[in-house]
């Protein structure tokens, strides 16, 4: 059987799904059968994953909630740290990677957490602690981190030396955090992350928490390989057994 032209659109029509991570197929009737199709037809799943790879990217999951796209470092749809809002200097640049990947190591510190469901959930509190953590560890111990990984050393050392506590920002208003504080960054991730449907508000566990969504998960399992996410997962892992 070859694929029609409204076939081919439907192609698009699941791929633009996709890429649009608030949305679910529970609530869009053409995205739930565009998902049936994918799972069921194989000449339309080859023609999805083909049009993908050709984008550089590919399906990571196709569960209830919808597709998960990872897209490779070439890929046009290649999440870009400077696509965040207020993030000009390189030093911007370090310290939303490596909030980025703390969160992630946080939250599954072993490879068999990215296979385990269970809800997880993390504060600003909690990620600033276990960052502040991180830092003194390498102060005390800089070879755990490889010579090679330079990047992170500026990483960890530039947010070490940011403000721990709440550093307002001068001027008339109501005072808000300063970018010269360290919760002011890992706030920052946590609220992009609710935008792009990684994790939602989660009030009901105290102030400035967060529940990780599953999609978070998934494309979480990408960093597994990642030397940072390592680092950070084996110190994460010990904090757990202490």
């Amino acid at each position: 059987m070859t694929l029609s032209q409204r076939d081919l659109a439907d192609v698009g029509v699941l791929i633009g799904c996709g890429l649009r991570p608030k949305l679910r197929p529970g609530a869009d009737s053409e995205y739930r059968a565009l998902l049936g199709r994918y799972r069921t037809d194989p000449e339309f799943r080859n023609a999805v994953d083909g049009v993908l790879d050709g984008l550089d990217a590919q399906v990571l999951s196709e569960s209830d909630l919808g597709l998960v796209l990872g897209a490779r470092r070439e890929s046009v749809f290649a999440f870009r740290i400077s696509d965040l809002p207020n993030v000009t200097r390189v030093s911007d640049r370090l310290l939303i990677g490596l909030v980025s990947v703390a969160v992630a190591a946080f939250a599954f510190p072993a490879p068999a957490d990215f296979d385990d469901d269970r809800v997880h959930w993390v504060s600003v509190e909690e990620i600033e602690r276990f960052l502040r953590e991180v830092c003194e560890r390498l102060k005390q111990s800089p070879d755990l981190v490889m010579r090679e990984e330079e990047s992170f050393e500026e990483a960890w050392r530039t947010y070490d030396r940011l403000s721990p506590g709440y550093k307002a920002d001068k001027g008339k208003g109501k005072a808000r955090r300063s970018p010269a504080s360290s919760p002011y960054w890992v706030a920052s991730v946590l609220t992009w992350m609710v935008d792009q449907g990684l994790a939602r508000p989660a009030p009901t566990r105290g102030p400035e928490a967060f529940q990780l969504l599953e999609r978070f998960r998934i494309q979480a399992r990408e960093l597994a390989g990642n030397a940072t996410y390592a680092v950070l997962a084996s110190m994460r892992r010990e904090e757990g057994a202490a």
